[in-house]
């Protein structure tokens, strides 16, 4: 890094010794009407990137909130301002409002040149990223103005108030000389503290700010020691102030734009390489979840598989006591429960949502199968149903089942012995996560000393049992006009498997 800064010290220093130690070779004054076009040319240059490193820091300041390159964009606004009132006071030049003259343009010279070394010296101890009472974007730049309007004032009108700075067939004034020294002594102060401070965002933007020092440095000196507004070192000072206001450029757009730009760049790869990162494990996930759906799919079709390989084994052992009524009952019964458990299953293998089943759907396919199993020969008994469009889970809907068909084939069987009609009427819907159940039929009804909890025999007091322990619900039943029960049980008790 040392040899870096060794070889722009050298590049910079190669000019005036060439000059210095061969004047006869390379020193001369150049006719006014030559030097004025490189004058213009290379001021306007630098009063463009002036106002460029002003656009930088700036507009980009909303997005960016980066102090240090506002300032210092702001105060290269006012630079450039007054480098332009400089170029067009210059001698040679078209009067600029009052004659001009080598004092005229010398004076704005000077000017321009104190703002920049403090514009650059102040820079230092902001810091980007941090916020300060005074860093407002509009009120930096009304500042900026309102100094280049005061500057303007001095020079144009209250010249008197400032010490000359040149004499026409003297040369620059000791006020000249004293303040180009002055403004020396604070470039190298500032190019010492520079480098140590770390506010710099890369090695590279420090290469270019210490640079910038340097050549201003250069500048500065040799604008010191001529002697004609119009010889080869006023041509070797205008050369480092391009080359140094071009490095300051570089500086602020590396912090403004080249490194936000970076790091969005890296981020943007980041949340890419996220992505797709996401894309596969979503494709893993849903992979995954597609092949535990069609396991539990297949659990399912089993397990209403083997239920029914149960039932057919009751059946079958059951077929070689063909007169013994208790068994048969009890086969009977029992044989309906795995029914009922199976065709959840069924359910819920036929549906897309493997944890729950629509109730209306599940109520009336258990109806058509106790009408098949219990057919009321003779009797035209209706099953009339006012069923919410509800969904229950698995735990739930399969002791559900339990009980309607336990209701149901008690209604078949026994509600209507001498008559030749009936109806059974269920209703169900879900309030606020309640489940209300309601069945009742227009039957024979209850005994008048039906007790349920003196029941020996397991049909009601196993719905009971269910509706209270496995459901979570209460459960009243009355029989003096017809059959009712009514049962109300929580719909989020259990949760989703799937």
């Amino acid at each position: 890094m040392n040899r870096f800064y060794l070889g722009v010290l050298l590049l910079c220093l190669a000019p005036l010794l060439l000059v210095g130690t061969f004047p006869d070779y390379f020193y001369r004054e150049y006719e006014i009407g030559y030097f004025l076009v490189f004058h213009n040319v290379t001021e306007i240059f630098s009063v463009i990137v002036s106002f460029s490193i002003f656009g930088l820091g700036y507009y980009s300041y909303s997005q960016s909130r980066n102090t240090h390159t506002l300032f210092l964009g702001i105060g290269f606004l006012a630079v450039g301002m007054i480098d332009f009132m400089h170029t067009l006071s210059y001698a040679g030049m078209p009067d600029f409002i009052t004659p001009n003259s080598g004092n005229k343009s010398s004076q704005f010279w000077i000017f321009s040149r104190i703002i920049t070394a403090l514009v650059l010296f102040f820079a230092i101890y902001i810091k980007p990223n941090e916020r300060y009472k005074w860093s407002h974007a509009n009120l930096l730049l009304l500042l900026a103005i309102l100094l280049v309007g005061i500057v303007f004032l001095l020079v144009i009108y209250l010249n008197h108030w400032i010490p000359r700075t040149y004499e026409h067939g003297k040369g620059l004034t000791p006020f000249k000389k004293n303040a180009e020294y002055a403004i020396i002594a604070l470039l190298l102060l500032s190019l010492l503290i520079y480098r140590r401070v770390g506010i710099y965002s890369s090695k590279r933007q420090l290469q270019y700010y210490l640079s910038a020092f340097i050549a201003c440095i250069f500048s500065e000196l040799v604008f010191a020691v001529y002697t004609s507004v119009f010889d080869v070192y006023n041509v070797l000072g205008h050369i480092y102030k391009i080359g140094a206001f071009y490095l300051i450029y570089k500086a602020v757009f590396i912090a403004a734009i080249n490194d936000p730009y970076d790091k969005l760049i890296q981020t943007n790869k980041l949340l890419s390489k996220e992505i797709e990162e996401n894309r596969t494990y979503a494709e893993m996930i849903k992979k995954s979840l597609r092949e535990k759906e069609n396991l539990i799919g297949e659990i399912f079709h089993r397990t209403k598989n083997s239920l029914q390989l149960v039932r057919s084994i009751l059946l079958i052992q059951a077929s070689e006591f063909p007169e013994n009524e208790n068994i048969q009952s009890i086969v009977e019964d029992t044989s309906i429960k795995i029914q009922t458990m199976s065709l959840v299953h069924d359910h819920l293998y036929a549906n897309k949502d493997l944890s729950e089943i629509k109730v209306s759907d599940y109520l009336v396919s258990l109806t058509e199968m106790i009408r098949q199993s219990y057919p009321p020969e003779g009797k035209d008994i209706q099953v009339q149903f006012q069923v919410s469009e509800g969904t229950l889970l698995l735990d739930t809907a399969v002791p559900l089942g339990l009980i309607f068909t336990e209701l149901l084939s008690n209604s078949f069987k026994y509600a209507f012995p001498n008559s030749n009609v009936g109806t059974v009427f269920v209703r169900f819907s879900i309030v606020e996560n309640i489940c209300h159940f309601e069945y009742s039929d227009n039957g024979v009804g209850l005994p008048n000393s039906f007790e349920l909890s003196h029941q020996k025999k397991l049909g009601l007091s196993l719905a009971k049992i269910i509706a209270e322990k496995q459901m979570g619900g209460t459960l009243s039943i009355e029989g003096t006009q017809g059959f009712q029960m009514k049962l109300d049980f929580p719909s989020n008790l259990y949760k989703r498997r799937v």
